[in-house]
């Protein structure tokens, strides 16, 4: 990741489990509080920025064990800060987060998730992106889509990010979705800047845009001609990933 990242790791069982830390040591640090297999939670001091309290989560499949996981955010959750708990939480709310298998049922899994939520004032901002982070990979009337990763935040952390919302990003060498919260506003984007992101290339239209933006007439020598194009390209690119975010459906 480059001298700049600093990490901590919770390692896994064999092939299971495993929870990786990174951030960026020159513009923030972060502390361990409490860690167990299925949460790693931490203070975040983002250098002249405050501080945050960020719970990583890997939630355990049994319902038994899982409330050990609520006891340990629910032990952290009373201090006064920007709270913010996300990762794989293995458990779904409604049926709203399911697709395919077996109909959702209110059991006792998804209501001792949904108490511990409203007991600690973690909220759900919504999401753009693909509907469900987790598939299980098979096809036809055996496909299972669900809602597994979650990203909740507590009132305090509400009220100091700006228009809060949670990013599913494409499954690529995953069953799972990566899901991204931006809690700071990008100094760049004001200044109209526009990166090119390695994910685009996993959605097929890319290869087609490019091809378009290639196949036009751009006045000027064979330098300027090739970074007309590559401004073009990534332009086209940008505005067809902002337009397809808000209506995505994926699955």
């Amino acid at each position: 990741m480059g001298d700049d990242w600093d990490f901590y790791i919770y390692p896994s069982k064999g092939l299971l489990g495993g929870v990786l830390i990174l951030w960026k040591a020159d513009i923030a640090s972060f502390s361990i509080l409490k860690e167990d297999d299925q949460c790693i939670i931490g203070d975040l001091n983002i250098f002249n920025k405050g501080e945050w309290m960020i719970a990583t989560v890997y939630g355990n499949k049994d319902v038994m064990k899982r409330r050990e996981l609520w006891s340990n955010l629910d032990e952290m959750s009373n201090r006064k800060l920007p709270f913010i708990v996300g990762g794989y939480f293995n458990c779904i709310l409604s049926q709203d987060d399911k697709r395919g298998g077996r109909k959702f049922v209110f059991s006792q899994g998804p209501k001792e998730m949904a108490d511990f939520l409203n007991m600690n004032d973690l909220h759900d901002v919504g999401f753009v992106g693909q509907k469900y982070t987790w598939c299980n990979n098979k096809s036809g009337g055996d496909r299972i889509l669900e809602r597994l990763d979650r990203c909740f935040l507590n009132s305090i952390s509400i009220n100091k990010i700006n228009n809060a919302v949670v990013r599913h990003l494409a499954r690529i060498a995953s069953d799972h979705c990566p899901i991204v919260l931006k809690i700071l506003n990008n100094p760049f984007q004001k200044l109209g800047i526009i990166k090119f992101e390695d994910v685009w290339i996993s959605f097929k239209a890319s290869s087609f845009i490019i091809q378009r933006v290639w196949r036009r007439n751009f006045q000027g020598n064979d330098m300027e001609v090739f970074n007309k194009k590559c401004r073009s390209a990534l332009k086209d690119l940008f505005y067809w990933i902002k337009a397809r975010i808000k209506d995505f459906s994926l699955d």
